[in-house]
């Protein structure tokens, strides 16, 4: 019995060996873990205090703490004034846009002709021609810098999603069309028009700006002929560097049937020539489509207007639907030209920075 209990009294001796050393490495890890913390908390401080403006030497008394929540203070209020002019000038609020990378069925598999719907050269004119858009040269849109597709992002400001209650809608940027697709496409759109009108309903406000184009798009009523007679008809707010941007396309009906410029006007606003010809033109084509396969397309364009003091619309808000319900569109189209900031109140156009 003795040597049993000599060898189980070694094998308790070594087992507390064992955990003296356990506990030592534990120690020695917990001790490491706060030095390394201690030195990225030392230099984390300072990198602060030097963005702050700070030394560490400034900060000798617990009361020298105030100098940094002062200057925190100041940036704070820097950056609200700055969220503030953002907003007054019609810039992006704070909300979230998804990106969604939807392919066009109506653009060609080869990448270079997705590219040439998309993006711009730089334009060498001041700015660009007041043309029509069937004079649009398409290779003047290629390679858009990422500043020009993030003035058609910040298009859709705060203030358009309150004023037409799209705050609360499902936005999301489509970066192959350059459009934002509202709700999923789903839209509300009812079907109040008759099915047989060749005209469509246009409302303006007091200013004479069209604010809504409605229409039945029904098959039978299709221009049989393609309308390529000159514009002459000036929008509300036209301007040096806008094309006459058709509310309801000609391509959809017969425009032939306004007989006055004033009936005309209603039907047109200024618009870029990359937001008439290529944007909301892939948009018409899908809708075109559609009408050729389900016959019936309740059609509705809305532009979107920042501001009562804006002559011209930032965006268009293009909701589209099938009788038979299998077809929806609900997208709004950016009124921006790549390479160009534009002043909406007085219709100027000048060359981005």
């Amino acid at each position: 019995m003795g040597i049993k209990d000599d060898s189980f009294n070694q094998l308790l001796e070594e087992e507390k060996k064992l955990q003296a050393q356990i506990d030592a490495l534990q120690k020695q890890l917990i001790e490491n873990e706060r030095q390394k913390q201690a030195a990225i908390d030392a230099l984390l401080r300072k990198e602060v205090l030097n963005l702050l403006g700070f030394k560490p030497t400034d900060l000798k008394q617990p009361a020298d703490v105030t100098k940094v929540t002062d200057k925190l203070s100041q940036l704070l209020a820097t950056k609200k004034k700055a969220e503030s002019n953002r907003r007054q000038e019609g810039q992006a609020g704070n909300y979230v846009i998804r990106e969604n990378k939807t392919k066009n069925r109506f653009q060609q598999a080869n990448s270079n002709q997705v590219l040439r719907l998309n993006a711009p050269k730089k334009v060498e004119n001041p700015t660009p021609n007041a043309r029509t858009v069937t004079n649009l040269d398409e290779a003047l849109y290629e390679n858009i810098p990422t500043d020009d597709i993030n003035r058609a992002r910040n298009s859709l400001t705060e203030g358009i999603q309150k004023s037409y209650k799209l705050a609360t809608a499902s936005l999301e940027f489509d970066t192959e069309r350059n459009v934002f697709v509202v709700n999923d496409n789903k839209t509300r759109l009812g079907f109040t028009q008759p099915r047989t009108q060749k005209i469509p309903t246009l409302r303006v406000d007091g200013r004479g700006r069209p604010t809504k184009a409605s229409m039945w798009i029904v098959k039978a009523n299709l221009p049989r002929l393609s309308n390529k007679e000159a514009i002459k008809t000036d929008p509300v707010g036209f301007a040096e560097g806008f094309t006459r941007g058709h509310l309801i396309a000609r391509s959809l009906f017969d425009d032939r049937v306004f007989k006055t410029k004033n009936t005309k006007r209603t039907n047109l606003t200024p618009q870029t020539q990359w937001s008439n010809g290529v944007l909301q033109a892939e948009i018409e084509k899908e809708v075109l489509e559609a009408v050729k396969s389900h016959d019936n397309v309740r059609y509705q364009v809305e532009p979107l207007y920042h501001s009562s003091g804006e002559v011209i619309p930032r965006c268009y808000h293009i909701q589209a639907r099938s009788r038979d319900g299998k077809f929806k569109l609900n997208v709004i189209v950016p009124n921006v030209e790549p390479g160009f900031k534009i002043n909406y109140a007085t219709g100027t156009m000048t060359p981005a920075d």
